[in-house]
């Protein structure tokens, strides 16, 4: 199990008591997520698959990243039982558990996104809107620590506000616009954040022409400039219940709503969620959740929309990684990962077993087999695999298990006191999609994983193989020293 202590953070007021965590792999049982039964229908080309059960009975938030600090794959944010749980998944369907904000009442994650042009600190960024006894809007960040803070709370019973957000990148300065999406009465305030967290309402009560209110649902950047380059509002409001995509502007100003779409029931149209990106296979184009057919629709410059896949249940959240390349749709299934055919994710190491974690060995008796264990189960053969020892000669070994997720493989001599180096081919392949081994975890098949397993003498204290007296006086100089 990975594990990794949350770096303390600074208080800051106004606070509430958070309990940061730590970091946590989700053991291999529980991340290997199943194919859907009902496969969505994506355009030939194109391949789904669903990379994350149904996470606490709720369909995620989204937002893809590829982030050195919090990885590559795509954020989840879920608020329930008076609990938001931030998860990272993988391409490859591995999910970890990045943080959790205990103590709302009825939270729901209105927005989760990761700050890539380091405009605000370069944080994990989030809002949650209580749904039942205080309706407000609370801004968060998260470090990659798992550390998390609460940067500001706003809205009341009688003035509800359910803020969404993106960052402003070359569109102006560096800071946030803030769109509030609460569906508890007319107007729609618009707002910015500086980057002291400083919020500044510049309109309380925002409407395009001819509107009573506005409920985003979709909320981001053009970064295209395709559609006017300014923020995309994908709106579907219980009030006035129309559906319209909207262009918006000059929010420092007060904003500027321009029609993307022409306004219609919503019986008629009623969207999830949007995504966009500038390149890539689905760079230059808004795809949109539409949430009464349960399918994804492509949004021309001039509203024209399109059906682009079908076949989802209950859909909802959609986001598009910076590259353009990956899409991840959530829906009550789970969570799908979309991708041109042939760039799908290969499988990945899991585990190993005896585990060896980075700078740690095996000591004890002498190790005669281990086993690699997979996400999915693989197809291999001995000649995808080789093992040398510290001195680069090969090792004789054996490998069974070929068409499931576990690699055992016996040793011709037995592991003691020596460093072995496995090198396992990405010539080994799912069993399922054909797709090679995705060794070094980048979200893409191909590449080779390459483990280390080192074993250690029982009182090898300088770890040189061997035990002689230099290692008797390193024990003695210990005992001595009060280091038993």
């Amino acid at each position: 199990m990975l594990n990794r202590t949350p770096t303390p953070t600074p208080t800051i007021t106004p606070t509430i008591t958070i309990t940061p965590i730590a970091l946590i792999a989700v053991c291999a049982a529980a991340v290997l997520a199943p194919l859907a039964t009902a496969q969505p229908d994506v355009p030939p080309g194109f391949t789904a698959r669903k990379i994350a059960p149904l996470l606490d009975g709720q369909v995620p938030q989204l937002s893809a990243i590829d982030d050195p600090g919090f990885g590559t794959g795509v954020i989840t944010g879920t608020g329930g039982n008076g609990v938001v749980t931030l998860r990272l998944i993988e391409a490859s369907g591995v999910i970890d558990i990045l943080g959790t904000i205990p103590g709302r009442v009825e939270p729901r994650v209105k927005r989760v996104r990761l700050d890539h042009g380091s405009e605000i600190d370069g944080l994990l960024h989030l809002t949650t809107h209580e749904s039942f006894a205080n309706s407000s809007s609370t801004y968060y960040t998260v470090d990659s620590s798992g550390g998390i803070i609460e940067r500001w709370e706003l809205g009341s019973d009688t003035n509800g506000m359910a803020f969404d957000f993106d960052f402003t990148g070359t569109f102006g300065p560096s800071r946030v616009y803030l769109l509030d999406a609460n569906s508890n009465g007319p107007g729609s305030a618009l707002a910015t954040m500086d980057e002291s967290f400083d919020v500044t309402i510049t309109n309380q009560d925002s409407d395009p022409d001819g509107r009573t209110d506005t409920d985003g649902q979709g909320f981001q950047r053009d970064v295209t400039g395709l559609y006017g380059g300014g923020i995309l509002v994908a709106d579907t409001d219980d009030d006035d219940q129309v559906s319209a995509l909207y262009e918006l502007r000059d929010i420092e100003s007060g904003g500027v709503y321009r029609a993307l779409s022409a306004p219609v029931n919503w019986n008629t149209r009623r969207y999830g969620d949007l995504g966009i990106a500038a390149s890539g296979d689905f760079g230059g184009v808004i795809y949109i959740t539409e949430t009464l057919t349960d399918e994804i629709q492509q949004v021309a410059p001039d509203g024209t929309h399109t059906t682009w896949a079908t076949g989802f249940t209950g859909i909802d959240s959609l986001s598009i990684s910076s590259d353009g390349n990956s899409m991840y749709v959530g829906d009550l299934n789970g969570v799908w990962l979309i991708r041109a055919t042939g760039n799908e994710p290969g499988p990945v190491v899991l585990a190993t077993d005896p585990s060896v974690p980075q700078t740690s060995q095996l000591t004890g008796n002498p190790i005669t087999s281990f086993r690699v264990i997979f996400n999915e189960p693989v197809g291999f053969t001995d000649s995808d695999i080789t093992i040398t020892n510290s001195g680069g000669d090969p090792v004789g070994f054996d490998a069974s298990g070929s068409a499931s997720q576990f690699m055992l493989i016996g040793l011709a001599e037995p592991l003691f006191g020596e460093t072995y180096t496995v090198t396992i081919a990405d010539s080994v392949i799912s069993v399922a999609t054909g797709e090679p081994l995705d060794g070094d975890n980048d979200g893409f098949s191909g590449g080779d994983a390459v483990l280390s397993f080192t074993h250690r003498c029982p009182g090898d204290f300088n770890a040189d193989g061997t035990v002689n007296t230099i290692d008797v006086l390193q024990f003695l100089n210990a005992w001595t020293a009060g280091c038993p």
